[in-house]
């Protein structure tokens, strides 16, 4: 049974007639008096039964016209949920972030996608590490990953967002007389603590940074703990320029010598991305990258050996 003959039939009951049923649906006559006699052979029982120049309906069409309203009426609720999610009236969209990305620079990039688009929800992991991050989009817990490039993975494509620089912070006293910029030398002088690490491969600037500092005097899973610890002046650690601006206000950075960044970009499965991922792929992007929303992404690559420095 297609909806197309439901929405006959109950056109035929609200109007009062094969003809005005015709007319309210802009279509021929015979097309719906075909539908009804279609739909009682699909069901093999009569739907109608005339009065004098009229209709009525059997027992068999008052139970069918409760059955028939009520799908309809789904279908069109269900027309109405799909439309509102293709233009981000409603829909959810699911992000991985790997350290601190979740903070900057996928905070602001939210900000941006929910004030634009209040009916959406968007729910943020932040898995130990970048594997985990692929493992999570592979598998299909989250649409997108936002990731350190290069990625190697084959089954993946990458969009690259943005550049940040990692700094040295350091509490006022650790920070008295060190220059800026850094010179990578002198930071193995300095008592250091960095993020422990979750099994598997390092990403470049973590290897960088394994190089810069030496040995850690404290590896913490807590970054906030090493930030408590950075403001007290016990200790010194790398963190992006934009996150400690915004959550160490107290601390103070220098650029190294050469300076260290870090290429953000955006992991998904190879497939077009949900209307959601699209817009928030376009608030991230440059702007003189950015497409059209309904277009497809833009180029991607399953990763670039471009080194951590300018």
């Amino acid at each position: 049974m297609d909806l197309r003959l439901l929405r006959f039939f109950v056109a035929i009951i609200d109007h009062g007639g094969v003809t005005r049923a015709a007319e309210a649906l802009y279509v021929a006559q015979p097309s719906v008096s075909q539908a009804l006699r279609t739909l009682e052979q699909r069901l093999g029982v009569s739907l109608f039964e005339r009065v004098g120049r009229g209709l009525r309906l059997t027992d068999a069409g008052r139970e069918l016209e409760v059955r028939a309203r009520s799908v309809l009426a789904e279908v069109e609720e269900a027309r109405a949920r799909v439309d509102r999610v293709a233009h981000l009236g409603a829909g959810r969209l699911t992000v991985a972030a790997a350290s601190t990305l979740a903070i900057h620079p996928l905070g602001p990039w939210v900000k941006h996608l929910l004030d634009a688009h209040p009916g959406l929800q968007v729910h943020v992991s932040e898995p130990e590490s970048v594997a985990a991050v692929l493992a999570e989009i592979t598998d299909g817990a989250a649409e997108i990953g936002l990731v350190e490039l290069p990625v190697h993975k084959a089954s993946l494509a990458t969009v690259e967002l943005a550049r940040e620089e990692l700094v040295i912070a350091a509490g006022p006293g650790l920070a008295a007389g060190l220059p800026d910029p850094l010179p990578r030398a002198l930071v193995r002088d300095l008592p250091s603590g960095a993020l422990a690490r979750a099994p598997g491969p390092r990403t470049a600037s973590e290897r960088t940074m394994a190089e810069v500092l030496g040995e850690s005097r404290i590896r913490s899973a807590q970054r906030r703990l090493l930030w408590d610890l950075v403001a007290q002046d016990v200790l010194v650690t790398f963190v992006s320029r934009a996150v400690a601006e915004r959550l160490l206000p107290a601390a103070e950075l220098r650029s190294l010598d050469p300076p260290v960044f870090r290429r953000i970009g955006l992991a998904h499965r190879p497939e077009r991305l949900t209307p959601a991922a699209q817009a928030l792929l376009e608030i991230a992007l440059p702007p003189r990258t950015r497409r059209p929303r309904r277009g497809a992404p833009p180029a991607t690559s399953t990763g670039d050996p471009t080194p951590d420095r300018p």
